[in-house]
């Protein structure tokens, strides 16, 4: 799986918050604010307001345990545990991501704690009712084995702990001619229906307290977010190039496409393990 992400022209170019970065005058190394780095490093919807949700709805807390899943450049584990005060395990696939992800955390001082991995989620041995929270933004559809993985967030989460996450549900499958693009371009590992993912979660031994439909409002996101940056196309092409430009400009693209075409929709949910 670690390969085939690739595909995403999003996960291609890890290094290129380090330019943006540079480009404002943080140089290597430099010290970094949390603020300064919540510009660029949230590769979810709604940047830190939707992070916000999450602490509210889990009651997130100084020293509770958390566990996020897919955490790319670290942004909503920096977030969480600088606001919150918590200890979050920040779990990343991709090396080149979690490389990055670290040496963004060593450049800031946090109220919590962190701890990056690098690690396939399916393969990492995680201790029986350690966190009081398991959270995810939008990595889930990624990942294959849905009830194994379900089954090890159950384990990973203390009886009445959290799970909380933003994540895409499958409207109707794409057309055969495709089907191809939709795989390359969004890797959809274990992307259900919505009455699937619910029925998944209830299986798994969770009791979903609260759930948001985001469809329409991630419809609008992605469509307003694809048009900005087409506007800004020669700010970007000054720090990151044509070709860096271009990469981002077609996975924005067919986000957008995928949720006007009534692909894919969105959900937010908290859940608690049962237990």
């Amino acid at each position: 799986m670690s390969d085939d992400i690739k595909t995403m022209q999003l996960y291609q170019r890890p290094e290129r918050i380090l330019a943006d970065l540079a480009a404002l005058g943080f140089g290597t190394d430099a010290p970094l604010t949390i603020e300064t780095l919540n510009r660029f490093d949230q590769l979810h919807y709604h940047g830190t307001d939707a992070l916000d949700v999450a602490i509210a709805e889990c009651s997130i807390c100084a020293g509770d345990r958390v566990i996020e899943v897919g955490s790319g450049w670290g942004g909503c584990a920096r977030y969480v545990a600088h606001k919150t005060g918590a200890r979050v395990t920040a779990v990343e696939l991709q090396a080149d991501y979690d490389q990055v992800a670290r040496g963004l955390t060593a450049r800031i001082a946090l109220r919590g704690e962190i701890e990056h991995v690098n690690a396939d989620f399916l393969d990492l041995e995680t201790p029986k009712a350690a966190f009081d929270h398991a959270v995810s933004w939008l990595a889930l559809f990624h990942i294959p084995s849905r009830e194994v993985y379900l089954g090890k967030l159950n384990h990973a989460l203390k009886p009445g702990g959290f799970l909380f996450a933003e994540d895409l549900y499958l409207i109707r499958k794409p057309d055969q001619d495709e089907e191809q693009d939709f795989r390359q371009h969004l890797q959809p590992g274990s992307l259900v229906d919505r009455d699937a993912y619910f029925a998944d979660l209830e299986n798994a031994g969770f009791d979903v307290i609260s759930q948001t439909d985001m469809t329409v409002d991630w419809t609008n996101f992605t469509a307003i977010r694809l048009q900005a940056f087409r506007d800004a196309r020669s700010d970007y092409e000054a720090v990151h190039g044509a070709d860096g430009y271009a990469g981002i400009e077609v996975f924005y693209a067919k986000m957008a496409g995928y949720f006007a075409r009534g692909l894919v929709g969105g959900i937010r949910f908290a859940a608690v393990r049962r237990g």
